[in-house]
């Protein structure tokens, strides 16, 4: 450049050849730095490599971590409908059992829980039922039954003229109360009161069975 042409605050550049340009990136060529090799790491030595079994990074940090492998699992189902079930349909509960029982095995839980709520609701629904048949069920249905009979006896004890052959007289009025329990042989014992049409009164002591057929005893 002619020294006319430089003026004071500009900066002098020096034209290149495009053959003088690097192409290659400017950390190419220089010698890397050798790597000083660290000594054991303090607070259990050098880190083992990822991905091995020494390797625990990325583990619970608690005491026992197998303990809370149960905790990242779904909750198994309720038992309590398998007690529903069985209690009212006795052994038919049992396939709410086996269902309930596969979806907790599903879900890493023990099946145990719901064959211990059908083994204890299958026994407490027996004895409730036991004891509701035979203290309750079978006396309404007894006592029905011999509300019937007592019926039928007085029908035909005042219907088939029997008792009013033995007196003599027209029969007004009369009814047969039952004054003991019915025996093996199905009898059960009576005692019968009328009123007749003279004025008097008869009474009788008889045996009759559930359909009215009736004896008198002394």
């Amino acid at each position: 450049m002619h020294p006319s042409r430089y003026r004071k605050g500009r900066k002098l550049t020096v034209q290149m050849s495009h053959n003088e340009y690097p192409a290659a990136p400017p950390w190419v060529g220089k010698q890397e730095a050798e790597t000083a090799e660290l000594g054991p790491l303090p607070f259990g030595g050098t880190v083992p490599p990822y991905g091995s079994p020494e390797n625990k990074h990325g583990g619970l940090l608690v005491r026992f971590p197998h303990a809370m492998a149960g905790d990242v699992r779904p909750p198994g189902p309720s038992w309590r409908p398998v007690v529903g079930w069985t209690f009212f349909l006795s052994v038919l509960g049992v396939g709410s059992a086996i269902r309930r029982s596969g979806q907790a095995r599903v879900y890493g839980r023990s099946p145990a829980p719901y064959w211990v709520a059908f083994l204890a609701a299958l026994l407490g629904g027996a004895a409730f039922w036991w004891v509701l048949i035979a203290e309750v069920a079978l006396p309404i249905y007894q006592n029905a039954r011999e509300d019937r009979a007592t019926a039928a006896v007085q029908e035909k004890v005042l219907s088939d003229g029997r008792v009013e052959a033995a007196v003599g007289t027209t029969v007004k009025t009369g009814g047969c109360v039952p004054v003991g329990d019915r025996g093996a042989d199905g009898l059960r014992p009576y005692d019968c009161t009328f009123q007749l049409a003279d004025g008097r009164s008869a009474a009788i002591h008889i045996e009759a069975d559930t359909d009215g057929v009736w004896k008198t005893v002394a």
